[in-house]
């Protein structure tokens, strides 16, 4: 981004990327500034957010994909309130709830990849699929301008 270069960076550093339910997530926010820069608050969230594609027919009759998302999780705390910011690394914990909805593995050969594949073939047909997306993102929150973030993907299974 062009606010990088001008500004700084921000960025998010984890111990690993894969995890389960119940897991913590270990990591860090890194935020590496160009010159101070007074901040309302420093945030982490962890959000999961359930993407929907339906196939529906338009008033014409016409096939089309739509494709909507529902938040599913979210879960934020803070990592630093107001003060000036400029280099620092701020460690956080996030405990992923035990009942989270989590990717199904697909095992490579035998009956339940059979299985699991074919209910998603089925589903497909039938008009409807959804995928979670999970992911952290950091935001250093400053008044009257634009906020800095960074956004990673993680994965849940």
């Amino acid at each position: 981004m062009i606010f990088e270069f001008l500004r700084g960076k921000i960025d998010i550093v984890l111990e690993k990327f894969d995890f389960s339910p119940g897991e913590t997530i270990k990591g860090k926010a890194v935020i590496n500034l160009k010159k101070p820069i007074k901040a309302k608050g420093l945030k982490i969230g962890f959000y999961g957010i359930k993407i929907i594609k339906e196939k529906v027919t338009s008033e014409r009759g016409t096939p089309t994909t739509r494709t909507r998302k529902e938040i599913i999780h979210k879960f934020e705390i803070s990592l630093g309130g107001e003060k000036e910011y400029l280099k620092g690394e701020y460690p956080f914990e996030i405990k992923i709830p035990e009942n989270v909805p989590a990717q199904p593995k697909i095992p490579k050969e035998g009956i339940l990849s059979v299985l699991i594949k074919g209910t998603k073939v089925l589903s497909e047909a039938m008009g409807v699929s959804f995928r979670i997306q999970w992911y952290l993102e950091t935001t250093l929150e400053i008044p009257m301008a634009f906020d800095m973030k960074k956004k990673i993907f993680i994965n849940i299974g």
